[in-house]
């Protein structure tokens, strides 16, 4: 007889207290593998509960593989193997996953799974000043709208907008994206946009789309850091072209065009990342045409496209494709909410149609609620007061950035590089014999912190490069800021 001392007062359920004790009977070896136990009728009439009390604890002992239960026939306890806790976990791994992934992910986690903080946890022992993070200031965040817009379409479509959507994206969405393009000089409709997952997904879908092993790409040097690992991980050879004041060197790109033909230029002709310059219009006549003469795609990473807050700047790439070669990338994450990560890219039709192909197979669509979300967001005249306000408060911020960086910062081997818009200022340091890991020392001794220039670039260079941010920071956190980064560099050059 198996002896059970069941409480009818305790919170616990009568057949949370059954299956405890028998496990704890199991686990100290008091019943046995091969033990056969009571009849779900026996053991319920033992204890003087509802036979599908026992039955209940018996099913649980079963899915946590204690007992095995035939159809017409008693329970035994089996031998089973030991659940994994975090204390029998085996802290030397049994498979050596450096040997076993693929190599081109391995050595992608090696070269550059330490950088890009700002997504990774440790940024939050960060309690200086961060002009390291690209990332919108969440105290500008228009939450309450999108908050009423998100409680609205589920409350109104729940049942449409909880279920999978469209593989292309959210149509309303798509056409107002279409709309928004057309007020930048791009000739485009739904049709020929799709939503992604970010920028970067759209990247992604593609390199899917375009790269081959050993493909040449040309990016800009230096370049957004994040695409130089996902070149790296499908085994592309990166091509870094040098940057000037007016924006990628054409002549260098020509002569690497004679050199071997590329898939695809990378490139963002407004407010760079990281340099923040924006090139002319001839500058972009003479860039299509280049490529459009060798049956070249582009594609045009517009993250910062609304971003214009110093005057005019010349209309994008795409608005000149007559030839349809630009692959258009647009995202909401620098002007919104990185949070509900969506993105487009504008393109052929064809393109898309292979786009979205690729992307059902990879995620199947894009969460459906914050797109319809942000189309109703849109729609209610939300993201162009928006923009308009942001505008306003990111012109105040840059302008206060550079004047304060003239006024104190006087060490003529410290240039930057003044912006028509968007958040970053690219800063550079000669003559310093310090390496980045010591410059970064007193960065943070400082208490503040800055984007390190190499991870900008494809390949290592002289000089010593920061990029400044200031998206995610305020008028008095950039006074602060900068007057630390002053004391550092009489520091770096003492």
């Amino acid at each position: 007889m198996i002896l059970l001392n069941l409480d009818n007062n305790s919170n616990i359920p009568l057949f949370r207290q059954v299956l405890e004790q028998l496990k704890n009977k199991i686990d100290n070896e008091t019943l046995k593998p091969g033990d056969k136990l009571p009849s779900t009728r026996n053991l319920s009439d033992q204890l003087g509960v509802n036979r599908t009390t026992v039955y209940k604890a018996y099913q649980e002992l079963w899915a946590l593989g204690y007992i095995e239960s035939r159809s017409g026939s008693y329970s035994y306890v089996r031998q089973r193997r030991d659940i994994t806790i975090p204390e029998n976990k085996n802290t030397a791994d049994s498979i050596n996953w450096s040997d076993r992934v693929n190599p081109n992910a391995e050595y992608v986690h090696r070269m550059f799974g330490k950088i890009n903080y700002p997504f990774s946890e440790s940024i939050e022992d960060f309690d200086g000043i961060d002009f390291g993070r690209l990332h919108p200031d969440t105290r500008i965040f228009p939450v309450y709208e999108f908050k009423k817009s998100l409680s609205k379409v589920i409350t109104e479509s729940g049942e449409t907008i909880l279920d999978y959507g469209e593989g292309r994206g959210f149509l309303p969405l798509r056409e107002f994206i279409a709309h928004r393009l057309r007020l930048h000089g791009i000739s485009a409709n739904a049709k020929e946009i799709l939503i992604t997952n970010g920028a970067q997904n759209a990247i992604d879908l593609l390199l899917k789309l375009l790269a081959k092993p050993g493909s040449r790409v040309f990016v800009e040097s230096p370049t957004y850091g994040m695409i130089i690992p996902t070149l790296t991980y499908y085994n592309c050879e990166i091509v870094p072209i040098p940057m000037n004041d007016e924006g990628i060197d054409l002549a260098a790109t020509e002569k690497e065009i004679k050199k071997g033909t590329p898939i695809f230029l990378y490139t963002m002709p407004n407010f760079q990342n990281p340099t923040g310059i924006t090139t002319s219009q001839e500058h972009r006549e003479k860039l299509i045409s280049m490529f459009e003469k060798n049956s070249i795609p582009i594609i045009e990473d517009a993250f910062e496209e609304e971003m214009k807050y110093f005057g005019k700047v010349p209309l994008p790439l795409k608005s000149m494709d007559i030839n349809e070669i630009v692959f258009y990338i647009g995202s909401f994450s620098k002007i919104l909410f990185p949070g509900i990560r969506l993105g487009w890219i504008a393109a052929n039709r064809e393109c898309i149609n292979r786009l979205a192909t690729l992307k059902r197979f990879s995620d199947i669509t894009s969460a459906l609620p914050e797109q319809a979300a942000l189309a109703d967001f849109c729609s209610q005249g939300h993201y162009e007061i928006h923009i308009k306000r942001i505008h306003k408060i990111y012109r105040k911020r840059m302008l206060l950035a550079v004047q304060t960086l003239e006024k104190k910062i006087e060490n003529k081997n410290v240039n930057w590089i003044q912006p028509n818009g968007g958040f970053t200022i690219w800063m550079s340091m000669n003559h310093t014999n310090l390496s980045y890991d010591e410059i970064n020392e007193i960065f943070y001794k400082n208490k503040i912190r800055l984007a390190t220039g190499r991870d900008f670039f494809p390949n290592p260079v002289k000089n010593k490069y920061f990029r400044l941010a200031i998206a995610s920071l305020d008028e008095e956190e950039i006074l602060e800021g900068i007057k630390r980064l002053a004391n550092a560099i009489r520091e770096i050059f003492n």
